[in-house]
């Protein structure tokens, strides 16, 4: 390769690499730009799905769960929790049983 060739490589990965570098910048600036806005969002957010939830609370169509609601819940959730794990013992001995034993020493 002549010494005008490589300049030319050289120079033309030079190039590239500037311009990836400048890309990457500018993928920086917008990463902290939205690392920067994430507490507003959050924020927002937050706000636009309370909002309503309240204002239906305050106009009286609905209400905040009690501790009563949220007992039975709890109570629910036990007992499919319960169940399920019923469920997959039974399973689980289905399996087991249908398995060849190994034989006795």
């Amino acid at each position: 390769m002549t010494a005008p060739q490589h300049r030319a490589q050289l120079a033309d990965r030079v190039q590239r690499l500037e311009a990836a570098a400048f890309r990457l910048g500018a993928d920086l600036g917008d990463i902290k730009s939205a690392v920067e806005q994430l507490p507003t969002t959050i924020r927002q957010e937050i706000l636009d799905y309370t909002e309503p939830v309240f204002g239906e609370i305050m106009a009286g169509n609905a209400s905040l769960a009690t501790k009563e609601h949220l007992d039975q819940l709890e109570q629910r959730l036990n007992d499919l929790i319960e169940i399920r794990f019923s469920q997959v013992d039974a399973k689980l001995d289905r399996l087991l049983a249908a398995l060849p034993q190994p034989p006795a020493s």
